[in-house]
């Protein structure tokens, strides 16, 4: 079992990593005109949109892919250094990391409200914490 749970790790951080690098192409290439359509609903109302608006949203969704990416790097890491050695930290620190994103992202996503970033970050952090923490009982 901890052997599946340490693959499953590093298949949603190497989905993160590829995800992310991903992003920006998707974004500036047109791929993702519909979520640049629900962010324009959530934000502008459903106005028409103006190009100067969806070449905003686009950039700056563009832009969230390196973090994600990133991220995906280190989580990569801290599961290969869960993996090797046989102490706590590198599972608490991947706890912890997600535990500081997904409460205020979640909390942002809820004040516009955007449901799909809430639905997305309670995914993840399923996906995240639960092994982590069953590999960190393992200890």
């Amino acid at each position: 079992m901890e052997a599946r749970l340490v693959l499953w790790l590093k298949l949603v951080s190497t989905g993160h990593i590829t995800g992310g690098l991903l992003l920006p192409f998707l974004m500036l290439t047109g791929l993702g005109e519909s979520y640049v359509a629900q962010l324009h609903q959530v934000f502008w109302g459903g106005s028409p949109e103006t190009m100067e608006a969806a070449a905003f949203i686009s950039w700056i969704v563009a832009l969230f892919g390196p973090t994600v990416s990133a991220w995906g790097v280190l989580m990569f890491y801290l599961v290969c250094a869960g993996e090797r050695r046989s102490e706590l930290w590198p599972w608490t620190a991947l706890m912890l990391s997600v535990l500081a994103w997904a409460p205020l992202d979640i909390g942002i996503s809820l004040l516009v409200p955007f449901w799909p970033h809430v639905y997305l970050d309670v995914f993840m952090v399923g996906v995240i914490v639960m092994p982590a923490w069953l590999l960190r009982r393992k200890v």
